[in-house]
């Protein structure tokens, strides 16, 4: 089969398809033929050797995919050939098939196409945890989105405007703020949004923390009293292991408090990793199918265009796309190219 394998750590130019072989499932295993996968920005610190999660090398990239079941192991019992899932873990999203844990497979919206089905995993997910199980967000609220047009920012202005939130979300760039607007959220830019805000008397009682450094720093100072910042990524992190000057901006990058300022001013400061809760399926898979009824009643879809999807023989022109912040929602490979 086709597959993206990362040998070593570099630059977008050292991915590339290769053939490799893949065995039968094992008594607990699915086999999916891939129809379409994810690409995330976890993907491309994974390439840069930034990523700690990231499984020892050689392996095949690809965090996030959904397929079909074409095959399965004796012991499972809730999955039948033919069945759609979504799938998430550490490797292996870069293929046109991949043999999966039956734990690990999540069922797929009925409602959804492939393309929706692959775009929809990573990005809702993070954010319904991130929304209703970490910040324990009430209608009325006012939420602050960072990324705001990217997979997760798209995803959670939707989920924040089914609860009836007030919503803010922030762009680098004023050709992504219709986008904002059309999901129903209120586009500011990194620069200022701040003092807009302030100047408008809004304090955000949540911000979903997707960049770091000075804009972390700068929302977490507008936060209101009992309000929660969630950090699901830092994108503004551009190191080289090799440059001990860069990975020390890394570091002061990093969103980061004091025990002090949260006791004082009474915020909260958490995370979300979905990688290090995959091991506890009994926590996630109620939360999953909570998350599905509310995707089903207000008719919430994946944002994808059709340029974002690319064959997978262009896989480092996918991650260069993304790490330039190009991308307006999700981005996804196609295993059949």
């Amino acid at each position: 089969m086709k597959a993206v394998i990362l040998s070593k750590s570099g630059n977008s130019k050292i991915l590339s398809v290769t053939e490799t072989d893949i065995s039968n499932p094992t008594e607990n295993q699915i086999q999916l033929k891939v129809k379409y996968s994810g690409v995330n920005y976890a993907d491309i610190l994974s390439r840069k050797g930034l990523y700690s999660w990231s499984p020892k090398r050689p392996y095949i990239m690809g965090l996030e995919a959904a397929g079909e079941v074409i095959n399965k192991g004796s012991n499972v019992t809730d999955l039948e050939i033919g069945d759609r899932v979504i799938y998430g873990g550490q490797s292996g999203g870069y293929a046109e098939y991949i043999n999966i844990d039956q734990s690990l497979a999540l069922p797929a919206p009925e409602q959804f196409n492939w393309k929706e089905c692959a775009a929809f995993g990573v990005t809702f997910f993070t954010s319904w945890i991130a929304l209703h199980e970490m910040a324990r967000v009430r209608e009325n609220e006012t939420l602050l989105v960072h990324s705001a047009a990217g997979g997760v920012g798209t995803a959670t202005i939707q989920l924040a405007k089914a609860h009836n939130m007030k919503i803010y979300g922030t762009t680098s760039s004023e050709s992504k703020f219709k986008t904002i607007e059309d999901l129903g959220a209120t586009p500011l830019k990194y620069t200022n949004f701040d003092t807009e805000l302030l100047n408008n008397n809004i304090r955000p009682d949540c911000i979903i923390e997707t960049v770091g450094g000075d804009v972390y720093t700068r929302g977490f100072e507008i936060l209101a009293p009992m309000g929660r910042v969630v950090l699901v990524g830092v994108s503004s992190i551009k190191a080289n292991k090799r440059n001990p000057f860069s990975m020390y901006k890394a570091w002061k990058a990093l969103p980061k408090t004091s025990i002090g300022k949260v006791l004082r001013r009474s915020r909260g400061f958490m995370g979300v990793h979905l990688g290090y809760l995959l091991s506890q399926p009994e926590k996630l898979r109620p939360s999953w199918l909570e998350m599905l009824k509310v995707i089903e009643e207000h008719n919430l879809r994946p944002t994808i265009r059709d340029d974002h999807i690319f064959p997978m023989t262009e896989v480092g022109i996918a991650h260069d796309f993304i790490d330039n912040r190009k991308n307006i929602g999700k981005v996804l490979l196609d295993p059949t190219k």
